[in-house]
């Protein structure tokens, strides 16, 4: 330390070369470190009101639909949330797919990319993994269902179901938990809508239940039944104004 002259004269004990105290920082000093930091990305939860989502579905029906009525019930614009369903459906095409909509975007870009798709083919095929790492890579975040995006449905429902053998087990399970003839058309999934509007919140619970479910369980990865899709639900949701929010 050394003695120096401040503006108005006054001697005062300037630092000088003084080495920075061992430990870690404290509150103030960090604050003033931070614009040096690299940026920390926001967990899929938790953006900004108002950020922006390019939503990539595996499936033509199901998944777009959903995503489109819930953008319509938070009333966002199909301009900040984008639901494409592109001409591939292996989950490495889906992400590739992504990062072509991404850059095709250009400076305006997307604040969110998510990719869904089921992993009851993609596992079976090696892909799941390959594909998981690739989104890594570029920052896009997935949405997997296992066996398929009918577990989340069903969620809608009841709490978690037994292990599910395939798509057509779980197709049937949202038969059973919703009282009526279940299909993947378009028809049938305009006609699901009402009883899954309301149920939405639930829904987002119980997946976040089933996955902690499997983690306390040591369960083998994909984990069966699961879905990622409730992040989604609340990142969107977290992205609207606190009056327009669908969950409590």
């Amino acid at each position: 330390m050394a003695w120096s002259a401040n503006r108005r004269g006054k001697q005062v004990l300037r630092r000088s070369n003084v080495p920075a105290k061992p430990g870690p920082l404290r509150p103030h000093e960090e604050r003033r470190d931070y614009a040096r930091r690299e940026p920390k990305v926001p967990p899929p939860g938790e953006p900004s009101p108002g950020d922006s989502f390019l939503i990539i579905t595996e499936g033509e029906v199901t998944e777009r639909l959903y995503f489109e009525y819930l953008r319509a019930a938070l009333q966002l614009s199909p301009m900040t949330v984008r639901v494409i369903h592109p001409a591939c459906t292996d989950a490495v095409g889906l992400v590739r797919a992504a990062m072509a909509e991404r850059k095709k975007s250009g400076e305006i870009g997307f604040d969110h990319v998510w990719v869904l798709f089921d992993t009851d083919v993609c596992a079976r095929q090696g892909q799941l993994g390959p594909a998981l790492e690739l989104a890594g890579n570029e920052h896009i975040h997935v949405g997997f269902s296992t066996p398929c995006v009918e577990v989340w449905l069903y969620l809608h429902f009841r709490d978690r179901p037994g292990p599910l053998l395939d798509g057509a087990a779980a197709e049937n399970a949202v038969a059973v938990a919703w009282g009526e003839s279940y299909d993947k058309s378009e028809k049938t999934f305009v006609k699901l809508w009402p009883a899954l509007r309301p149920n939405v919140s639930a829904a987002v619970s119980r997946a976040a239940q089933t996955r902690e479910y499997h983690r306390r369980g040591g369960s083998p990865f994909p984990p069966n039944p699961a879905t990622e899709l409730d992040e989604l639900v609340r990142a969107l949701d977290a992205s609207v104004q606190p009056l327009f929010r669908i969950l409590r």
